[in-house]
């Protein structure tokens, strides 16, 4: 039976963690019901805004816990302070694991140079605002009409940057001028004056206009400079402000939930308010959780990897690798020849592989060091494109993209993408890349149900 309250066990875990160095942030917790955190996971945080994608995770978080394919222990929102959620009828051994979980969280929210970038004060306030402000905006446009543009938005939850700054444009020199000057893009409100997504009227345009330096962040550049309605530019400029919130969260997954991992397996060793039982219990939680059948289950890979990285390099490198580094830099550094034989010698990483992978009748075979290094690498390559914006062709109102890569592009992705852009920007948009020309169509995403 575990002793005391739910205030003695975060108050002896907190103890624990900062005598072995860790500094979590100031954490409030709640012990919420099921249906609150299923509603809270899909929503990623208390007070966001509105929007069936959020409805559908509800369901699907709800369906595989009734169907014993995943229960959801805890949520933590990265804030000052923190937010942590722990599901009521967690048995208690389950939830001082959960404790010991989160403050691994919490550290690493506190000690991530990108995640404490954007930290803020009063963290569900701010989203409270957001969704306040898109709930007026539901109420004076029509319902479709404002779902459209978050389905828009979100489709571009890639293309954000938080280096984003205005960028210079360079006029394109005709054949009368012999070089083009800097310039500012004051034309864009002498011309016009910020319209709605439907506005048909013809506009006159200046020419052509290189931007420098290339931008990434399509979702800013359009919300500056697309022909959009007040309201409307302010509302993508509140769901870009909270992509960017979330965007070191996804970039950290793996190293994020291995750190809590890492701790929560040290600290319950050391819990002093429980008998061996309950040890035996949360550890078997332990262990649902860290499941090794999927290698790349985030907390069985962040977990192992930060126990290889421990014992060769030691806890000082670890502290330092958390933070500055994402999940690929992470990966791209310290997945080395060596790390990965001390994998399979401690049998943490596959030692075989199937001969034939589509038929698991033919056997197994030895994982070759370089090509479990390789496999790895591979599955944390950026899944998504780097487009830029290359230039805006100001006579026809045409938005000119650029892809760089050698890998070609998906078509369905790339296509919804491009009508996302276009519906946004309210022109033609253009994508060069080294297979083929793309084209943006307005009208497609429109007619979208």
């Amino acid at each position: 039976m575990v002793h005391g309250t739910l205030d003695d066990w975060v108050k002896e875990m907190d103890e624990l963690v900062r005598a072995h160095g860790l500094t979590p942030l100031p954490t409030e917790f709640h012990l919420v019901s099921d249906e609150d955190i299923y509603t809270l996971s899909s929503y990623f945080a208390p007070g966001r805004y509105r929007h069936w994608t959020h409805g559908e995770r509800y369901w699907m978080a709800k369906q595989r816990d009734e169907q014993g394919l995943g229960r959801i222990y805890e949520l933590v929102v990265n804030g000052d302070p923190a937010l942590a959620y722990l599901l009521d009828k967690n048995a208690d051994a389950y939830n001082v694991l959960v404790i010991g979980h989160v403050l691994g969280h919490t550290d690493f929210f506190a000690r991530n140079q990108f995640l404490s970038a954007v930290r803020r004060p009063n963290i569900g306030m701010w989203f409270r605002e957001h969704a306040e402000w898109l709930e007026d905006l539901h109420r004076q446009r029509s319902f479709s009409r404002v779902e459209k543009l978050i389905d828009a938005a979100h489709t571009l939850y890639q293309l954000v940057d938080p280096y984003y700054r205005a960028p210079d444009f360079v006029r394109i020199p005709d054949k009368d001028k012999s070089k083009g000057q800097q310039r500012s893009f004051d034309w864009v409100k002498e011309l016009y004056e910020p319209k709605a997504l439907d506005h048909d009227d013809d506009v006159s345009y200046v020419p052509a206009y290189k931007i420098w330096p290339y931008t990434q962040d399509v979702l800013a550049l359009v919300a500056d400079f697309g022909h959009l309605a007040d309201e409307e530019r302010m509302a993508l400029r509140m769901l870009r402000e909270e992509m960017l919130y979330f965007q070191p969260q996804a970039r950290t997954k793996f190293m994020n939930e291995g750190w809590a991992t890492f701790w929560h397996v040290r600290l319950t060793r050391e819990f002093s308010q429980w008998d061996a039982q309950d040890h035996i219990e949360a550890m078997r939680m332990h262990a649902l959780v860290t499941q090794s059948r999927n290698f790349f289950n985030p907390y069985y890979f962040g977990w192992t990897l930060w126990e290889l990285i421990n014992e060769l390099h030691g806890l000082d490198t670890c502290f330092q690798i958390v933070a500055e580094q994402t999940d690929l830099q992470w990966i791209n550094q310290w997945i080395t020849p060596e790390l990965v034989r001390l994998a399979q010698d401690k049998n943490l990483w596959p030692l075989e592989r199937p001969i034939d992978a589509q038929d698991p009748n033919k056997g197994t075979e030895y994982y070759p060091v370089e090509d479990l290094m390789r496999d790895v690498q591979r599955v944390f390559l950026p899944d998504t494109p780097e487009i830029f914006v290359e230039q805006i062709d100001a006579q026809s109102h045409r938005l000119d993209l650029i892809y760089h890569g050698d890998k070609p592009l998906h078509k369905d992705y790339t296509q919804d993408v491009l009508n996302a852009i276009a519906y946004l920007w309210g022109g033609d948009v253009m994508l060069t890349s080294a297979h083929k020309i793309w084209y943006g169509n307005e009208a497609d995403w429109r007619r979208r149900a």
